[in-house]
């Protein structure tokens, strides 16, 4: 009897093939794997029992993964004639059910092991250039755990060589006091706590739970918040995708801490640390958005990507044209004409066209203005009463004007729509610190409970072409109207979101009537927030085909 188990694993990166490999052999059943696009089958022969048996083993062996998306198995007559070909996998898996069984299991040669690829790995504390404590077996390692666990309950910070480089770990209670960190993520010491300090749904903790062990950005629940802990309304959380802090954390959870914060040092100036004697293998790690529909866009990280894939965006030295690129070799669209809509937090944004006949056109881009002073000035001179909006905006809202007139647009800014809400976002008086001012029109759009926000201008500086810039002095000038009309900033900031996701059906829309568009590629980091992602896709699943990146990072 022949059963083959089919798998939807998205990523060309080896793992899922290497540990179906792993299974069958560990279970010493005849087998056969092959791959067919993103389908993955493995074929198994046996007696009845032997499947049934099989079935459960594979059932409990394989890890999730963001990856894997579905699976089935059928009775299937013969094996294939396709010669079976495993690729190399991209990284060393760690978090499979097999290897923390390893290092969970006081009988195994791995146990309570902080790196499975070594036998005995050494790993060492140190006080300042003191060595405390040094361990190399179980033994050891159970004490080492101990004591490190009890200098962070303790309120020590403890910097820790990690596989992905070293950071500071140390209570979350202790992050707003750290003024010599930067980019703080927190870890959640265990699964059962994630729901004590984030607003998240079952689809996101699954993510956190996979093999990949991604950070996902989330909203602080309001309990939470009640503790003053910190100021940040949204956190970058994960579980630890690191087998020493993967023990740690245990100590710790079983002390009592829930939430550590990640960081790196800026000052290397923390007394203890904890130094491995052993190389290892960096994975860049990631920042995934889970939207609710189920689909998982990886924001930041290419370390589990595979080499190909990797390899194939290097010839690109423009992040809009990588980007694209890197989807329509994800998605095999150089036969289809498709349009990509390139938003970034980091780079200058980009609309664009691909067909046979004319290969990659760019279309669309963002200018900005060169001040607050001009910008003033271009919205006055852009109607008979504009001159008069802005006098009555003087009037009514005089410190944020000033405040305005005072802050310096910096000449090497990304010429993007997250830099142009930072714009908006500022004149409209949304916060005073001008960096944070695109991150709180966003948080403010999140946070808004209603249906529907104002209708902000968003239109084209020639409305009738496809090639041209975003006009941003009505982008600008309809949200002070708004404003004084006293629409409040929570419901004008989703308003600016809400409106682009309908600025860019619309443009989707006269690209497939006018440039035959069959296939529409979202990319870049600003598709990264769920809350805005989620409205674009809304508005274009009815009419077209929407393709996100599978494996590789939403941004390049």
């Amino acid at each position: 009897m022949i059963l083959a188990f089919e798998f939807n694993y998205v990523s060309n990166n080896g793992v899922l093939e290497n540990l179906l490999k792993e299974i069958a052999n560990d279970f010493g059943i005849n087998h056969k794997i092959v791959r067919k696009e993103s389908i993955v089958t493995l074929f198994v022969e046996a007696d009845e029992t032997g499947l049934s048996t099989f079935a459960d083993t594979l059932s409990a062996s394989l890890p999730l993964s963001i990856f894997f998306k579905s699976s089935s198995v059928e009775v299937v007559d013969t094996m294939p004639d396709e010669t079976e070909v495993i690729p190399s996998m991209a990284y060393n898996v760690e978090f499979t059910p097999k290897i923390l069984a390893s290092v969970d299991t006081p009988s195994s040669k791995h146990y309570l092991s902080p790196c499975v690829t070594v036998s005995n790995g050494s790993v060492k504390l140190f006080q300042q250039d003191h060595e405390l404590l040094h361990a190399n077996d179980a033994k050891g390692y159970e004490a080492f755990y101990e004591k490190v666990a009890e200098l962070i309950v303790n309120g020590e910070n403890v910097a820790i060589q990690t596989k992905n480089g070293s950071f500071v770990f140390g209570k979350i209670e202790n992050s707003a006091s750290c003024s010599h960190i930067e980019m703080p993520e927190v870890i959640a010491t265990d699964l059962s706590v994630v729901e004590r300090m984030v607003v998240c749904r079952e689809n996101e903790i699954k993510a956190l739970a996979s093999l990949e062990r991604p950070a996902i950005r989330f909203k602080v629940n309001a309990l939470f918040s009640q503790k003053g802990i910190f100021s940040q309304s949204r956190v970058v959380l994960r579980l630890t995708d690191d087998l020493f802090m993967y023990q740690l954390s245990k100590h710790l959870f079983a002390k009592g801490v829930q939430f550590l914060f990640k960081a790196t040092s800026l000052h290397g100036k923390e007394s203890y640390r904890v130094q491995f004697d052993v190389n290892l293998q960096p994975i860049d790690p990631l920042l995934v958005s889970v939207l609710e529909n189920g689909a998982i866009l990886i924001v930041k990280g290419s370390g589990y990507a595979s080499f190909a894939l990797k390899a194939s965006l290097e010839k690109f030295d423009e992040p809009s044209h990588a980007a694209f690129a890197s989807i329509m070799q994800e998605h095999q669209l150089f036969d289809a004409t498709s349009s990509c809509f390139y938003l970034s937090t980091l780079h200058n944004d980009r609309i664009m066209h691909y067909s046979k006949e004319h290969g990659m056109l760019n279309l669309i881009e963002i200018s900005l203005p060169s001040s607050f002073a001009e910008l003033f000035a271009e919205i006055e001179r852009s109607s008979p009463s504009a001159e008069r909006l802005v006098a009555n905006y003087k009037e009514q809202f005089p410190e944020i004007y000033a405040h305005a007139i005072e802050t310096i647009i910096p000449s090497d800014t990304p010429k993007n729509i997250y830099f142009l809400w930072k714009v908006v976002a500022m004149v409209l008086g949304l916060s005073d610190n001008f960096e944070r001012t695109a991150e709180q029109l966003i948080e403010n759009a999140e946070d808004f409970g209603g249906q529907k926000g104002p209708r902000i201008d968003y239109f084209l500086q020639k409305e009738d072409a496809l090639s041209s810039d975003i006009d941003y002095v009505r982008l600008v000038r309809s949200g002070i109207s708004y404003k004084l009309a006293g629409t409040d900033n929570t419901t004008l900031s989703f308003g600016y979101m809400e409106s682009l996701s309908y600025f860019i059906s619309d443009l989707c829309d006269t690209h497939k009537e006018n440039l035959m568009t069959t296939k529409i590629a979202l990319c870049g980091s600003l598709f990264g927030y769920k809350r805005f992602s989620e409205m674009v896709t809304k508005n274009l699943k009815p009419n077209h085909t929407i393709c996100f990146n599978k494996e590789l990072p939403i941004d390049q």
